[in-house]
């Protein structure tokens, strides 16, 4: 079976057949590409309604914990003399990850740590599906905020202390609550849970992207916009769309803004000005 028929077969499956695995990495400061390493992460395997496996540890990054991450998690340098590498989790840590569809609270973030750590061993990217408790928070709940810290305290559940195995306990609370909330919105498959990360349920068609916006998704093209933020000014920027979506009935872009040199979210009631880029000038 190729891998692209195990994932659709993964996503037909009911959602109460699906191995999700439910993860947090605390990690020595927030950018992995400017050098941050993992220091800990742990996992929950969930099937069913059930916990099947549970896996947590320490882990030396082999740099000192910055003082803003030591300020949110309380770990100490001291305290990761001896803990294993993340070399040496590495094996375990993929097989608790196979198969599984991973769940985080702003996944991104997680993976992004994951599979900058495997790229220091030489070892791919990971592959997995993956389910974003944050964007599906933001689409189907209505909080004034919604950190992992935030909406544990709204609706009642132990609130996260910012260590890994604390974190998963109450994300697995959040995640459970999310999907009630969804099946009785008609979310009965991995396929429409994946889908409802884009504000899209059972029966609801795909949004369709202004005609050009759905060229520049189609080609890989750049376009030119003037985008106002809330309570400012429209700036010209030129970005790379990447997907459009209907959030809540909302349409928005997201793309690669180059003024910002990132991923951002571009809602279409601020886009005052619309138009192809200029292509690049050859050398």
């Amino acid at each position: 079976m190729t891998d692209a028929t195990k994932r659709e077969a993964l996503l037909a499956l009911p959602i109460s057949q699906v191995p999700f695995v439910l993860l947090d990495v605390e990690s020595t400061g927030l950018e992995a590409r400017a050098g941050d390493r993992i220091c800990e992460i742990a996992l929950l395997r969930w099937q069913g309604g059930e916990v099947v496996k549970r896996f947590e540890t320490l882990i030396d990054p082999g740099r000192p914990i910055s003082a803003g991450a030591y300020a949110v998690n309380g770990i100490e340098d001291l305290s990761l003399m001896g803990a294993p590498s993340f070399a040496d989790v590495a094996p375990r840590l993929l097989d608790e990850l196979d198969g599984g569809v991973l769940v985080a609270h702003n996944v991104p973030f997680d993976i992004e740590f994951i599979d900058t750590e495997l790229g220091h061993l030489g070892r791919p990217r990971l592959t997995n599906v993956a389910l974003d408790t944050l964007t599906l928070a933001r689409c189907f709940l209505t909080h004034d905020r919604y950190s992992l810290q935030a909406l544990s305290r709204d609706l009642g559940f132990d609130r996260p202390a910012h260590r890994a195995m604390s974190d998963v306990v109450a994300l697995l609370a959040l995640f459970d609550h999310l999907l009630v909330r969804l099946r009785m919105l008609g979310v009965v498959t991995l396929a429409d849970l994946v889908r409802s990360q884009r504000g899209l349920l059972p029966g609801q068609p795909e949004p369709a992207a202004p005609p050009l916006i759905a060229e520049a998704l189609r080609t890989g093209t750049r376009l030119r916009i003037s985008y106002r933020t809330r309570g400012g000014d429209p700036i010209a920027r030129e970005i790379l769309p990447l997907e459009f979506q209907l959030t809540n009935g909302v349409p928005r872009l997201i793309a690669y803004c180059y003024l910002r040199n990132g991923q951002r979210t571009f809602y279409l009631d601020r886009i005052e000005v619309l138009s192809p880029a200029e292509p690049a000038a050859k050398t």
